[in-house]
């Protein structure tokens, strides 16, 4: 099957015009006054305060010109959720997080954290409650809420406060963005002996899966992650199973925007396309420190298979799909204040859909003019002070026999505790 390419959907976002006041007005602000990293720590990592509560908070603007829609709306014969990202020509609020955490003991700790992103409205980003104690030498954690799904630190670090303005094509495509849901993760992390020095820490989780790729009325899926490293270099690795029902993914040429939940395939089918089956998910993230001063490369790959019955409003079939891609990120920090990085990303779907009404359900699902899609990009930032870092960054978007060149002023505020208290 083939077909030209659909004209690009128009986001729900204000026109230019209107968000740019709005948009300055936050960059002077920021400037003048100056959050933690988003979605708590990530890793599990030790927090070695003492026990009480603080707040945090983020903020990270752009202002980006392009001929075009930037973040491009439509990615066409890749299998995703078909989100509609924020237009953020003329000035943008990325994303914004304000999150209150709480230590009760060496045992106990607690964060609930809201994050924004331009005009779609707040959502839950951080609910969890965590209990750890020390084993052997290292140490067990266990926690449970709403949280960020541990892909590891390249994984999750890309895109949201991150040294480029853009979320990665793979991880927007094949995770759905940044994967917040809720779970409940084991983790033991190991300490300073000398056994297995190399294993970093393993992990096991269940998730409930409500978020994309996950859908709702699917059982708990099971997730296993390790982290290994030595030399200088470090890989976090994530698989999961799930086996989402009336998994919903709006229909390419819909008005959608930013949103961690899905689209309700009991109610109505219209602009929307649903997915019955299983999706099987593995990222990897690399970093290595060189031996070079000043010199890091960091490295991402996601991959998503799905097999199962996929329908619409124009019929069904039956799917089965692979969708992966990467970046690659080689970072130079010649100075203190300083940094300079260049990114290359590609992603690539290859699909399947069979069935009567296998031609109106793949192009509701965008899955037609199958093209590698990618993105080479180049930034330059300055540390204005530790909490605060402008940046520009300018490159391509190649989607088929497309080009499209973009270039962005951006502003990131990463303090850390707004307010703190101790007890």
């Amino acid at each position: 099957m083939s077909s030209s390419p659909t004209p690009a959907c128009p986001t729900r976002s204000p026109p230019r015009a209107e968000r740019w006041p709005r948009g300055a007005a936050a960059l002077l602000l920021a400037a003048l006054v100056g959050g933690a990293v988003a979605h708590g720590l990530e890793d599990h990592e030790a927090d070695d305060t003492a026990p009480g509560v603080q707040l945090e908070g983020a903020l990270a603007l752009s202002a980006a010109h392009a001929s075009q829609p930037w973040p491009a709306a439509r990615l066409p014969g890749l299998f995703s959720n078909g989100d509609t990202p924020a237009d953020r020509r003329g000035g943008a609020l990325e994303h914004g997080t304000l999150a209150l955490g709480l230590r009760a003991d060496a045992q106990w700790s607690a964060r609930l954290g809201y994050g924004w992103h331009d005009s779609d409205p707040a959502h839950v980003e951080d609910a969890w409650l965590q209990w750890q104690r020390p084993l052997g030498e290292g140490r067990l954690q266990l926690r449970g809420g709403r949280q960020a799904v541990p892909t590891g630190r390249v994984v999750a670090g890309g895109g949201h406060f991150d040294r480029f303005g853009a979320m990665p094509l793979a991880k927007r495509v094949v995770l759905g963005g940044d994967w917040i849901d809720d779970g409940l993760d084991l983790r033991w992390q190991r300490g300073e002996d000398d056994r297995w020095p190399w294993l970093q820490s393993l992990g096991v989780g269940v998730w409930r899966g409500r978020a994309y790729p996950g859908g709702a009325g699917m059982p708990w899926a099971p997730a296993l992650q390790a982290r290994v490293g030595a030399g200088g270099w470090q890989a976090q690795l994530l698989a999961m199973r799930l086996q989402p029902s009336r998994r919903g993914a709006y229909i390419q040429n819909a008005l959608s925007g930013h949103t961690h939940a899905r689209p309700d395939c009991e109610r109505s089918l219209v602009g929307i396309t649903c997915f019955d089956g299983r999706s099987d998910v593995l990222t990897l993230g690399l970093r290595w420190d060189t031996p070079w001063t000043g010199w890091t490369l960091q490295a991402a790959g996601l991959w998503r298979r799905d097999v199962g019955a996929l329908w619409s409003a124009s019929g069904d079939a039956h799917y089965r799909g692979n969708t992966g891609g990467g970046w690659l990120d080689v970072i130079w920090q010649p100075s203190d204040r300083w940094q300079l990085a260049l990114r290359g990303e590609g992603v690539r779907g290859v699909q399947r859909v069979r069935g009567s009404g296998a031609l109106a359900v793949a192009t509701d699902a965008g899955l037609l003019g199958n093209q590698r899609v990618q993105r080479l990009a180049a930034s330059a930032g300055y540390l204005l002070r530790d909490d605060l870092r402008a940046s520009v960054e300018a490159g391509v978007d190649r989607i088929g026999s497309e080009r499209e060149s973009f270039a962005a002023l951006r502003l990131v505020w990463t303090p850390g505790a707004l307010w703190r208290r101790d007890w």
